[in-house]
């Protein structure tokens, strides 16, 4: 069985569940109005950043670096820009997570990274595995606030 997520327009909604119900193999498990608000990405940023804590996927303090960059060249969408990482830490905190790493550690880690996401390189030239690592903070971000948005638009709520 395969699950499908669209996203379609108002005008076009009715004639798509029209089709829908010409197939009796296919059901609507779930339908939302897909309005996202500033407060529920907010929500989902934090609980992606949750996960990723319980998962261990943060070795370094300057791992949180990666979650900018990606979100600033645009990977994460509805996510907003950063124009420092001051102002990237005082969204977090302003997300009640705590255990931030300093302003430093994300600027030394801004400048060892080259590139854009996935193809970013690294001027401290880690090994291979380190590399991938570090890549995969953003691809496990993105997944992580994928699944915190399903279960948002499914109305499911995370009280952490």
């Amino acid at each position: 069985m395969k699950e499908v997520i669209l996203r379609i327009e108002d005008s076009v909604y009715e004639q798509l569940m029209g089709f829908i119900r010409l197939c009796p193999q296919v059901e609507v498990v779930s339908e939302s109005r897909g309005i996202e608000t500033r407060e529920s990405i907010d929500l989902c940023v934090a609980c992606a950043i949750r996960e990723m804590r319980q998962n261990g996927a943060f070795r370094f303090p300057g791992d949180y670096t990666y979650i900018m960059l990606a979100s600033n060249e645009g990977v994460v969408k509805g996510l907003r820009y950063f124009y420092s990482p001051k102002e990237f830490i005082t969204y977090l905190k302003d997300l009640e997570l705590d255990g931030l790493p300093g302003r430093s550690t994300l600027y030394d880690t801004i400048s060892k990274t080259c590139g854009h996401y996935p193809e970013w390189t690294f001027a401290d030239s880690p090994k291979d595995t380190e590399t991938m690592r570090r890549k995969n903070i953003a691809r496990q971000f993105l997944s992580a606030f994928g699944r915190a948005r399903r279960r948002l638009s499914d109305g499911i709520s995370e009280n952490r």
